[in-house]
């Protein structure tokens, strides 16, 4: 009989077992050897996996060929053109001639602001964006070519919602896996306009400037706006050197990439205007997984809240980012 009870409870101690591994069995465990970077730190490492990341959903360009014999128009399926005036452009200080490559892509999709690594912010104060443009102009040598001071290339795009009172800015840095755009008034005489019409598009804007790279039409928020910080806690397996954290604005064009320190071990933004409605997402990449948070909310004083990722993978993220 004591055989048969002990039979019994060992067949209920190896269930229950069983129980608990199938349970915990949807828990991150890194095989050996596998890079987590759930450490926090003040210098992001080239390999790390936040920076992996960023290749894996990272944005592409498209690519014309000009001809500088005539004045050049790029004209494309996203509804943006580009003028640019016969002798208007550059190879150092001589007239540039003959074909020359052109790349450029129009965002307007709050998705892609974080795809491009150009977030909507400026030395950290939060814009609101009319879309953006880059263009890159190389002669057949592989020079670059720029615009000449005294001439103005023209950038033309349809914006349902475009209005007046906005500026030019420029990306002060040329975004890369490593770094992320901040926009800078461009105060050099360009100038952003609208334009309307009877028929579709209806609307949109014009950017007359000597510039090129990466240029958006934006508007710092109201200085009498009540703001605060907003910061995001996250459990210790995420950390800055595995993980980006953005706070989309919903009514606006507003997307911002919260910083996160290794010191308070958070992700935080300052100057979020009060009461606004967000919506924060969370994307990581530990080891070879993917994790994924999102939550939206309403901007309160002191803003703080927990997001607990959860296990997803690139085809997810690519459609969370397609869809914002």
């Amino acid at each position: 009989m004591m055989k048969q009870y002990s039979v019994k409870l060992l067949s209920v101690c190896i269930f229950f077992l069983a129980s608990c591994v199938k349970k915990d069995s949807d828990v991150f465990v890194p095989n050996p050897g596998q890079q987590l970077d759930s450490a926090w730190t003040s210098v992001l490492p080239s390999n790390a996996q936040v920076l992996q990341l960023a290749q894996k959903i990272a944005g592409s360009v498209s690519v014309a060929d000009l001809n500088l014999a005539v004045d050049s128009v790029i004209r494309t399926n996203t509804s943006l053109t580009v003028e640019c005036p016969r002798e208007s452009l550059l190879v150092g200080t001589n007239v540039a001639t003959g074909v020359i490559k052109a790349e450029y892509v129009l965002i307007q999709k709050k998705g892609d602001f974080i795809r491009y690594g150009v977030p909507t912010v400026s030395n950290r104060f939060p814009l609101e964006s009319g879309g953006a443009v880059y263009l890159k102009l190389t002669s057949a040598s592989g020079a670059a070519v720029t615009v000449s001071s005294s001439k103005k290339i023209y950038f033309k795009y349809a914006d349902t919602t475009a209005r007046q009172g906005m500026n030019l800015f420029y990306a002060s840095l040329l975004p890369t896996a490593a770094s992320l755009a901040n926009w800078l008034p461009a105060n050099d005489g360009s100038v952003v306009t609208t334009w309307s019409s009877n028929t579709a598009p209806f609307k949109g804007y014009v950017f007359a400037t000597s510039r090129t790279g990466w240029l958006s039409a934006d508007r710092l928020y109201e200085p009498a706006l009540a703001t605060t910080e907003a910061s995001i806690v996250m459990p210790n397996l995420f950390s800055n050197a595995n993980t980006s954290v953005y706070m989309i604005f919903k009514n606006y064009r507003t997307v911002l990439n919260m910083g996160g320190s290794a010191d308070t071990r958070k992700f935080s933004h300052p100057d979020i205007p009060l009461n606004f409605d967000v919506k924060i997402i969370t994307i990581s990449k530990v080891a070879d997984t993917y994790y994924v948070g999102v939550k939206e909310d309403k901007i309160t004083p002191k803003y703080s809240t927990f997001i607990r990722p959860e296990v997803s993978n690139i085809d997810k993220i690519n459609q969370l980012i397609n869809g914002l």
